[in-house]
């Protein structure tokens, strides 16, 4: 058995003539071209991929390998999975060559043998280079060809890392070199998956809210914070490639929704790490925020222009208002601007980074005695006294206050968010029936006050509309936001009556 370790790139242009020069001083060890030819199996109800294996048949060269990869681990980037491979003499499966130790015990392999049928195949040609990198082997691979499926294709381009003796966190070195030429991002997605989403036989991905993590009371704050970070990640770069595959503004709200939560663990859990190794990726998530800050005017517009304006129907001016919301959409960064920035040296960079930080556990580097016990200490210790900081902190805001205007509630939006967020991540350590009664009411607030910012755009757009069509939308916007205050402000008083569900 081998232990694949690799970090995979999806490459956005052709990096063939400049590969070489990205690369540090290094000795390249070998260098050729090979024909990769793949066909993956399964049976009809994909029972290997139930039970978290993977099984191809790779032909190059004349000679036959079939290899099985077992479940492993992926966080950003960065795949480890148990694999074994076996030559073969004809182009057929046989399941009997792996070692029967592999196989959960509650799967028949003859019977599985028998229903074995080809799904799809991927075929590329690969560029490899064997370098001697500061004290470790590495293979640089560079994929490109097509995975096919019936008659179903999409392009292969790819880089991959693998490391093949040494130090994985070398494999990290290299790859920031290589990410500062541009054009590379991480994948968290394999050829294999990408085969059976082609295929038909795996869903392709759909949007996803924030989602609690489990939690156990007595578990270290340690392994909290990492199950907090990896789902995070998985939920940033889920939405990621959702966004690739068919682009749209809600895509782009729950990637920075991921990236947003990793930056808040980080805060919650900071007293406890240290971000000194390695962390100019913190610095980097702030600037990924702020590259997508213009996603709240973004679903605005959106909103507002929604099936022809139907949220604007009432009003006569409504096409002049459409016309206007229009103008300001086009000046909204556009589809090739975004893929430039998910392709870009400084976002490859801060997931690298954070991935690279999560492998090497680097929240340890330097830690005192009193950190090291503090990130021993059960989660629950933790939880409530963030959970009431938090909660005072909102309380002693605006929206403590005995009463608000509509910018007002507007500007403790991201307050009220952040803690929200808390509350979430500590969700499961609390009795379900007192939770979602305190957070229920709150996240109602949320929804009003997005509600009365969704108006935002429209009062800057009265100087452009005839005199007769501004006054219809003032007066129209006053109705709206007397509404919607109203509605706030009963919600906030009962909110705020509420006991805690943590004390």
């Amino acid at each position: 058995m081998d232990t694949e370790i690799e970090i995979k790139f999806l490459v956005s242009r052709d990096i063939n003539g400049s590969l070489t020069d990205l690369l540090p001083p290094c000795q390249i060890l070998e260098h050729d071209h090979r024909h990769l030819a793949n066909t993956y199996y399964d049976t009809a109800s994909l029972d290997l991929r139930r039970a978290g294996a993977g099984l191809r048949i790779r032909s190059q060269n004349g000679d036959m390998e079939q290899t099985v990869k077992l479940a492993g681990s992926q966080v950003g980037g960065l795949h480890q999975r148990p694999e074994y491979n076996v030559a073969l003499s004809a182009h057929s499966p046989d399941l009997s060559l792996f070692p029967a130790s592999i196989w959960p015990e509650d799967i028949d392999i003859y019977a599985l043998q028998q229903e074995l049928q080809p799904l799809f195949c991927t075929d590329f040609v690969r560029q490899r280079w064997l370098i001697a990198f500061n004290g470790s082997e590495i293979e640089l691979a560079l994929d490109e060809g097509e995975v096919q499926a019936g008659e179903r294709r999409e392009p292969i381009l790819e880089l991959e890392l693998e490391l093949v003796r040494g130090d994985a966190s070398v494999l990290f070195e290299l790859a920031e070199q290589l990410v500062q030429g541009g054009g590379l991002r991480l994948g968290a997605v394999s050829k294999a998956q990408r085969g059976y989403q082609l295929a038909g036989l795996s869903p392709m991905p759909q949007l996803q809210p924030l989602e609690p993590t489990p939690l156990a009371p007595g578990e270290p704050c340690e392994q909290s914070m990492v199950a907090l970070l990896h789902q995070a990640l998985g939920h940033w770069q889920h939405h990621e490639e959702g966004w690739l595959s068919q682009p749209g503004i809600d895509w782009l709200v729950q990637l920075r929704e991921g990236a947003a939560l990793v930056h808040h663990i980080l805060l919650m859990f900071g007293e406890r790490v240290s971000l000194r190794v390695n962390s100019g990726w913190v610095d980097d998530l702030l600037w990924l925020q702020q590259q997508l800050a213009w996603l709240d005017r973004a679903q605005m517009l959106a909103h507002l222009t929604a099936d022809k304006g139907h949220y604007l129907r009432r009003l006569d001016c409504r096409k002049s208002l459409l016309r206007l919301l229009a103008g300001q959409q086009q000046n909204l960064p556009d589809e090739q601007r975004l893929r430039e920035l998910l392709y870009s040296p400084r976002y490859a960079r801060l997931v690298l980074g954070l991935t690279h930080w999560l492998y090497r556990q680097d929240w340890r580097a330097g830690l005192s005695r009193e950190q090291q016990s503090r990130l021993l200490a059960p989660v629950s210790e933790l939880a409530a006294p963030l959970l009431e900081d938090s909660w005072q902190t909102l309380r002693h805001s605006a929206l403590g206050a005995e009463e608000l205007t509509a910018e007002q509630y507007i500007q403790q939006k991201g307050k009220l968010r952040r803690t929200l967020m808390v509350g979430l991540c500590f969700s499961q350590l609390f009795p379900e029936a007192e939770r979602l009664g305190f957070r229920m009411p709150w996240l109602d607030i949320l929804r009003g006050i997005e509600d009365l910012d969704m108006l935002s755009p429209l009062p800057d757009l009265s100087e452009q509309l005839s005199p007769a069509e501004a006054e219809e939308l003032e007066q129209w916007l006053a109705r709206k936001q007397g509404f919607l205050l109203e509605a706030l402000e009963q919600s906030r008083r009962q909110a705020l009556e509420l006991t805690p569900y943590w004390r």
